[in-house]
């Protein structure tokens, strides 16, 4: 009987630990490689439009001078603070949002948002970038991203992701610029 029990108890415990190692692993490697890179080329295009102020060229942005800098304000899909954060929340964590609207001095000015005006435009080909994992908790993984440009060249990025819920999101607004 003793020899039984021992038995039954070595089985389940040895259950226990695989099922534990199953869940651990699938938990680890729900952000894939493939996965990162998609989420990446989405959130650059995220943080263009941002900075373009517009996901489709369907309006005419008025300028005006303020405080010695030239602004424009945003398209009607993002002409307020709460559009265009629930918009750049899509790919990005409410902290990178946040951060990158005051890095990019975004503000309110006659109740539509407006952006600097600058120029600029991805020459990143974010889907064809190689790409390797260096840093891996539960709910965070940073990548070493080696990504060609339109032109041949390629550029060295970091992007940590932060899981949000189900979702995975970039925790920085411009590493994918």
């Amino acid at each position: 009987m003793k020899k039984f029990l021992s038995l039954l108890l070595s089985i389940i415990i040895l259950s226990f630990t695989l099922s534990a190692q199953v869940t651990a692993k699938t938990t680890s490697q729900n952000l894939s490689d493939a996965n990162a890179l998609k989420i990446a080329d989405n959130a650059s295009k995220h943080f263009w439009n941002a900075l373009h102020g517009y996901k489709t060229r369907s309006c005419s942005q008025k300028t005006f001078n303020y405080k010695g800098t030239e602004y424009s304000y945003i398209c009607q899909e993002f002409n307020t603070k709460d559009k265009l954060t629930t918009y750049l929340g899509e790919t990005f964590t409410n902290n990178a949002v946040e951060k990158g609207l005051n890095k990019y001095s975004y503000i309110t000015h006659n109740g539509k948002l407006a952006r600097p005006i600058g120029d600029g435009d991805s020459m990143l080909e974010w889907r064809k970038a190689k790409i390797k994992l260096v840093y891996q908790k539960t709910n965070v993984r940073s990548y070493n991203l080696t990504v060609p440009t339109v032109d041949g060249d390629s550029v060295k990025r970091t992007v940590t992701f932060y899981k949000s819920g189900s979702t995975w999101k970039v925790n920085q607004f411009d590493a994918v610029q």
